[in-house]
């Protein structure tokens, strides 16, 4: 009876309130500079569908503190690596057999790029 009652408190408290949507300010453009360093960014996994050893390949990072990590299906991080200063093409393999099978994630992050990619175990 009480979860009865204050759900009903609830869903009458939202119907008196109006609704207030607050516009937010939405950039117009990136600048041609964030563009191009995008652009020149790239992060491939190989190969995909994997048997547990995968490549994971990196182009235009260098000279930037990047994030590596693998998470599993719920979000849990399995592995991680900070590279502090990867090369101009960097490529990392990883052994991942001692994981269940199943669907991973691996995200890359620096502080100006992030990127996730799927990566399914079999």
């Amino acid at each position: 009876m009480k979860h009865l009652i204050l759900l009903l408190l609830i869903c009458f408290s939202f119907l008196e309130l109006p609704a207030q949507v607050k516009p937010r300010a939405l950039p117009t453009e990136q600048s041609q500079e964030a563009k191009a360093a995008n652009e020149e960014q790239s992060m491939s996994v190989f190969p995909n569908p994997s048997s547990g050893v995968i490549t994971i390949s990196l182009d235009g990072f260098e000279g930037k503190k990047t994030d590596l990590k693998i998470l599993n299906v719920i979000g849990n991080v399995v592995y991680r690596e900070v590279i502090q200063d990867p090369e101009a093409r960097y490529a990392k393999t990883l052994d991942l057999n001692k994981l269940a099978k199943g669907l991973y994630y691996v995200k890359l992050e620096t502080p100006t790029y992030s990127e996730i990619r799927k990566v399914i175990l079999r």
